[in-house]
């Protein structure tokens, strides 16, 4: 699961790279795509309705001092970050895996030799 979600980052890395560049070579100034910027072209009323809870739900200082600063971090290195993060975390031991409840116990192969 970690990998999965690990990959749709870096996918969504490369998406923004190009978007970005679609957008320089249209208009001919390099935007950096941000968090913030990213959720409000996708959904702008979201963003303003999380707004409105946090600061009414929750403090104002939190989403003063926690989530605006998150929405202005660029984009592309955030999803690079995690995704290789995730990745990693998920990563696979030499190709084997672990005997648990859903994989179950293998039976060991013997090998060749005097035993």
């Amino acid at each position: 699961m970690f990998r999965a979600l690990g990959w749709l980052l870096l996918a969504l890395a490369v998406a923004v790279v190009v978007h970005d560049l679609l957008t320089w070579w249209s208009e001919g100034s390099y935007p950096f795509s941000t968090l913030g910027s990213l959720w409000s072209h996708l959904d702008p009323s979201s963003l303003g309705n999380t707004q409105t809870s946090a600061r009414r739900h929750l403090s104002g200082i939190l989403w003063t001092w926690m989530m605006r600063p998150l929405l202005t971090v660029p984009a592309v290195p955030a999803f690079l970050v995690l995704g290789f993060a995730l990745v990693w975390i998920g990563r696979r031991d030499g190709g084997r895996t672990e005997p648990g409840f859903l994989a179950g116990s293998r039976p060991r192969r013997r090998r060749g030799g005097l035993s």
